[in-house]
């Protein structure tokens, strides 16, 4: 595990955070930790070819610029030196060029979008985050 930096700006944070909440409890092995959440964006998108990347981003919803905050969390190399292969890919294919914070905003957007669908179109509210599922007794 590497700590990261990610740079958030208010807005998409919140999203994440309401999508996190959304899919907590969406399957038997949903996220246990918002870090699991995020890292599971980063694969997701990383995964995805330049052209289907481009294509996701073109859909997502503006964001309006402002200040933000950096936030530390422990990822694996092996994750990061794939959000570095899609960067480079990006960059050389379509002439896309990003920083891994904002390769991280495209996955995480595009990940709240699918997290909204799988809801019916809303995400609660960004309250405080739970730092684990629920005790489910029988």
């Amino acid at each position: 595990m590497i700590r990261t930096g990610i740079y958030w700006q208010r807005e998409v944070y919140d999203l994440a955070r309401s999508a996190y909440v959304a899919d907590l409890d969406a399957t038997p092995a949903g996220p246990a930790f918002f870090v699991d959440w995020l890292r599971c964006a980063l694969d997701e998108h990383a995964a995805r070819t330049p052209e289907a990347r481009a294509d996701r981003a073109a859909n997502l919803p503006e964001v309006t610029a402002g200040c933000g905050f950096n936030q530390m969390y422990p990822l694996p190399a092996g994750l990061l030196e794939q959000v570095k292969e899609a960067i480079t890919e990006d960059r050389k294919q379509l002439g896309r060029a990003s920083s891994r914070s904002a390769f991280a905003r495209e996955a995480v957007l595009v990940a709240v979008e699918a997290a909204r669908r799988r809801r019916g179109g809303t995400l609660p509210p960004p309250n405080q985050l739970p730092n684990r599922r629920p005790r489910r007794y029988p």
